[in-house]
């Protein structure tokens, strides 16, 4: 048995071999804790994805006050997204056959994007009510424009689609396995636009090390989504999930959760800025 280390939610995660020497992943949770819920949603989601994006789902039990979920053993490492990686032509890979064998969306239960896209979209007019918006100068300096793309009629209209959505892609929702790049942790799947999943990969990218243009120019070669999709919802995008992150850094509690939350917000802005034609915001500090 050993633990695997990482995520941002309670629970256990460990890898067991069984008595008949197969190896398998799980990951629980009392099924009392707040996010028990999340574990119910990834469970419900398992059964229809296909072993070639997703470790298989192998079981669920719920019993003495606990949720347990059993996945097919995947003990690859998470990919390395800095340019260079040979990991991020996997990723991309992925991501675009995401669009192609989850649409039309094979999950009943997929609600749609548009409840998700409605708690992204309208921060900037917050930050801007609670004087939080220009404590970098650079959110201060663009706040009207800011809160003008924040709009969540637009971003739920820009978004909507019948292909089923991870919705939280990053290098540590992935693994390597024989030369393919797997995405776990589906608890926030969503019904929408195939080109949304790779906006949410987009600023992980540039955390990662690369320019925001260098980042859409990779999406544009690999994911034919990604090339039709509507240039001013990408931008509404870009604006509503940077608001999310600032607001949520710099109201809720810090920590690991609060240090990335900043890292993701000056990675969004810096993909603003490529979008809008604005100064970039390199030089700010969060």
């Amino acid at each position: 048995m050993d633990y695997p280390s990482g995520g941002f939610t309670p629970g256990i995660a460990a890898r067991l071999r069984l008595a008949d020497g197969t190896r398998v992943f799980v990951k629980g949770v009392p099924t009392d804790d707040r996010t028990a819920g999340m574990y119910r949603a990834e469970a419900a989601v398992g059964a229809q994805l296909p072993g070639r994006i997703a470790p298989v789902l192998l079981w669920t039990v719920e019993a003495a006050g606990w949720l347990i979920l059993g996945f097919e053993d995947v003990a690859g490492p998470n990919p390395d997204l800095a340019p260079g990686s040979a990991d991020v032509g996997l990723v991309l890979d992925t991501v675009a056959e995401l669009g192609r064998v989850l649409t039309p969306c094979p999950a009943g239960q997929a609600g749609p994007f548009s409840a998700l896209a409605g708690t992204l979209a309208g921060h900037w007019e917050r930050l801007e009510q609670n004087g939080l918006n220009g404590a970098d100068g650079w959110g201060l300096e663009h706040a009207g424009t800011l809160a003008a793309l924040d709009d969540p009629a637009a971003l739920v209209k820009a978004t909507e689609g019948d292909t089923l959505l991870h919705c939280d892609l990053r290098a540590d929702n992935m693994l390597l396995s024989a030369g393919r790049a797997l995405v776990i942790d589906w608890a926030w799947f969503t019904r929408g636009a195939a080109w949304v999943d790779a906006a949410f990969l987009l600023p992980q990218l540039i955390l990662a090390g690369h320019t925001a243009a260098g980042a859409e120019r990779l999406l544009a070669e690999r994911m034919p989504a990604w090339r039709d999709a509507p240039e001013d919802g990408v931008t509404r995008f870009a604006v509503a999930i940077t608001g999310f992150w600032t607001w949520q850094q710099r109201t809720g509690p810090g920590g690991a959760l609060g240090a990335y939350r900043a890292r993701a917000a000056a990675a969004g802005q810096e993909w603003i800025a490529h979008r809008a034609g604005w100064n970039s915001p390199a030089a700010v500090t969060l």
